[in-house]
């Protein structure tokens, strides 16, 4: 009897269902990556737009409370329509990079429709005249005093040598507290 020889083949292809699967693994991977990459991206913008509303409040916490320490006098505050308005002698100049007493104000206002906070120094006599645009895209801005029951709008018959700024920034509430130096 003779044997007969089978050969089998080795050089078989893949089918169409195996094709399918990969293709649909691959799918799932890479909407897993891009997934994961836009969480990445979107953590990074939030985490960006913080430090930018922190490194402001720095910037404008240490310029604040500079001007309170220097205070002269009492301070008087107004009623806007973007919230409370502050004006206060101090002997801190920015215009003349020195301890000359000027005006200085502190509030919002509208420019080509969008809400600035800003500060200005003043001096009629010497003709001095400084605006600083400190935070784009503010929201209400209020100057509290102490008072007994908390913090109040209230000046009259109050000590005002502590001052409360609050101010909505990157639609947070912001605060910054300072005073007098005694």
């Amino acid at each position: 009897m003779k044997r007969r020889s089978s050969t089998i083949s080795t050089d078989r292809g893949l089918t169409l269902l195996e094709v399918l699967i990969a293709l649909a693994l691959s799918a799932l991977v890479l909407a897993g990556l891009y997934s994961s990459m836009n969480t990445v991206f979107s953590t990074d913008r939030a985490l960006d737009e913080r430090l930018r509303g922190v490194m402001s409040y720095v910037k404008l916490s240490n310029l604040f409370q500079a001007d309170l320490r220097t205070m002269i006098g009492a301070p008087t505050m107004q009623s806007t329509i973007f919230g409370t308005e502050i004006s206060f002698k101090s002997t801190h100049s920015l215009y003349s990079n020195s301890s000359f007493p000027v005006e200085v104000t502190y509030f919002v206002d509208k420019v080509d429709g969008k809400r600035y906070l800003y500060r200005e120094e003043s001096e009629e006599k010497k003709g001095v005249s400084l605006r600083i645009r400190l935070l784009e895209k503010v929201g209400e801005l209020r100057f509290l005093i102490p008072a007994e029951e908390g913090w109040t709008e209230q000046t009259e018959g109050r000590n005002a040598d502590v001052i409360r700024m609050e101010y909505v920034y990157g639609g947070r509430k912001w605060t910054i507290t300072g005073g007098k130096l005694l």
